[in-house]
């Protein structure tokens, strides 16, 4: 059997050279859909900046968790709008706190360098205490962990106790695997997406669901930039603090946070509720050794305490807090049960029947007390009756409760127990969120407490109203079938009215008393079953219709391709020859 092979010879026609070529008018499908795809992945795998990995995650685990929230990106981008917006915040007031907190520590002026980056880098988990490093040597006095990452807030007290990290701004760029210029290349894609559809819109020509829907995306985009443009990106390996001063100040840091509560260690939302850490077990007692002057004097509050140090001692303030003005220091830690001592931990003798983690951690904790004057002026009198317990707790939880609603919480405010304060030599502390076991995408209320908190809601609404608007643009806009260019309106119009009232719920909340203390005591677990099964069946139904409205428009603008207008195909000139990814 042969084969024959021939070629083809092109003619003399074929060899003639030609200049410049203007490519064909218009576009097609596989363009459209191209285009779209590569914007819509642009904006969404580079708008995600995600935290440090987590202790022990691989790189292909780092990466599957990136391609997740990749998919809520996809369809829910005002999560990351949310989720920016917070972190920002968080970033933007602790770098002020952190100014503000060094501004009389003259032998850290180095601190002054701290910027943006460097608060993002401290959200995202960049610091941490390595328990196994060689600074940490001695009695193990924290169980299960190895390493313990610090929040803002904790970042803040090693501020206030002159203790704030330094590490160069650029140390922390070159551990990022990204810069500007990526973000760059993507807005210029952004900027041409936009005005194609402007464009189009111009001259009467249609846009196609798909093309809709990336502009929302687009929208989405260009807010998270705006939040996450100096949020270092896929940092792989923390800063270790080390020091002699790390035990003492650890011990308190983990006692404060919920890491010390091992049934919540893992948990990431509503983190705030239902939680005692260590620290919110125990109290300081103080044992004071009046000093001359204190004996003469008689100022208001517990004057009897001192510190080491005379020239940073803690001064008396009208709403919380120890004065010191002479005489030795020496506190214990004692836990309490329903406000009655079963426990005693000396600082130098441990209780027998304690194990021998915990009287190290206990005896780290007071070491700290009673070095640093700053934790001093964190103490508070111990609560005198459940209401006032109460108060606390919802005061800590919402610092930014309005006075409308605290005049709800019966009882005096413990901030004005002068006469308890006086005769009170046990004091007790607010838990706060200071060491974490891991890094969490998911923010936490650490520097943004005390802002109003309807507020933070709404921005998340606010987004989703603006991203159903976008979508409902395309109300005239021409589907293959009647049927799906209504469930497109539908859930164009049923995104938008979420959005609203979710907003409104936010604001009710925030005006109207018996919304507030009804919704406080719903996260607590203190409204009756019947309610709070009601409120779960009416989520559920709301949040199914909105999770179909949302991914069917996401899955519409892809299928609507197959039947387009004639005219979605037409382009204006220009758009074809400006350079653009697609």
């Amino acid at each position: 059997m042969t084969v024959e092979i021939s070629f083809h010879h092109p003619t003399s026609t074929n060899d003639t050279l030609v200049g410049f070529v203007d490519s064909p008018d218009g576009r097609g499908t596989l363009s459209i859909l191209f285009t779209c795809l590569l914007t819509l992945s642009l904006c969404v795998w580079s708008a995600i900046h995600l935290d440090l990995p987590k202790p022990g995650e691989s790189s292909t685990q780092y990466t599957v968790r990136y391609f997740k929230w990749s998919i809520v990106g996809l369809f829910a981008p005002e999560i990351l709008i949310w989720v920016a917006w917070r972190q920002y915040l968080s970033a933007r007031v602790l770098t002020q706190s952190v100014h503000e907190a060094t501004q009389t520590e003259k032998t850290y002026t180095a601190a002054r360098d701290w910027t943006i980056v460097h608060s993002f880098y401290v959200g995202m988990g960049g610091f941490v205490f390595d328990l196994t490093d060689s600074d940490l040597d001695g009695e193990p006095f924290i169980p299960g962990f190895d390493r313990l990452h610090v929040t803002p807030r904790g970042v803040q007290l090693l501020a206030r106790c002159g203790l704030l990290p330094i590490v160069n701004k650029q140390d922390i760029l070159d551990k990022s695997k990204t810069d500007g210029t990526g973000k760059l290349i993507c807005c210029v894609q952004i900027i041409w997406t936009i005005a194609s559809a402007i464009t189009r819109l111009a001259v009467k020509l249609p846009i196609t669901p798909l093309e809709v829907n990336t502009l929302a995306h687009v929208a989405c985009a260009l807010m998270i930039y705006s939040l996450w443009w100096y949020k270092p990106r896929w940092v792989n390996e923390p800063t270790i603090l080390r020091g002699e001063w790390a035990r003492p100040l650890l011990a308190f840091m983990y006692m404060s946070s919920q890491v010390s509560c091992p049934a919540r260690r893992k948990q990431d939302l509503l983190r705030n509720f239902g939680v005692k850490t260590e620290l919110a077990g125990v109290m300081y007692r103080c044992e004071r050794t009046p000093s001359p002057q204190a004996s003469s004097d008689s100022g208001v509050g517990v004057d009897a305490v001192t510190d080491t140090d005379p020239a940073t001692e803690p001064k008396l303030s009208s709403d919380h807090g120890i004065s010191s003005r002479g005489g030795q220091v020496k506190g214990k830690i004692v836990s309490r049960a329903e406000g009655d001592v079963v426990i005693a931990v000396d600082k130098d003798q441990a209780h027998a029947t304690a194990d021998a983690m915990e009287q190290t951690r206990w005896k780290h904790c007071c070491e700290a007390i009673e070095q640093y004057p700053i934790i001093k002026q964190m103490m508070k009198v111990p609560e005198q009756n459940a209401e006032h317990l109460r108060y606390r707790e919802a005061l800590q939880r919402y610092p930014e409760m309005p006075p409308n609603i605290q005049l709800h919480f019966k009882g005096r405010s413990l901030e004005d127990l002068s006469e308890t304060m006086n005769q009170s030599q046990d004091w007790v502390f607010m838990s706060e969120e200071l060491v974490i076991d891991r890094p969490r995408n998911w923010p936490g209320d650490d520097q943004i407490r005390h802002m109003q908190g309807h507020l933070m809601g709404m921005v998340m609404w606010c987004a989703t109203t603006v991203y159903g608007a976008i979508h409902m643009a395309g109300w005239n806009e021409k589907f293959p079938t009647v049927i799906e260019s209504w469930f497109w309106r539908a859930s164009s119009s049923y995104i938008i009215f979420s959005g609203l009232l979710w907003s409104f719920l936010n604001f009710l909340g925030h005006v109207a008393s018996p919304v507030w203390l009804y919704w406080y005591d719903f996260l607590d677990g203190n409204v009756r079953k019947w309610s709070r099964n009601l409120i779960y069946l009416l989520a559920f139904i709301g949040g199914t219709l909105y999770f179909v409205a949302r991914t069917y428009v996401v899955v519409e603008a892809f299928v609507s391709l197959r039947a387009l207008p004639a005219s979605a195909y037409a382009s204006p000139d220009w758009i074809l020859t400006v350079p653009h990814i697609g």
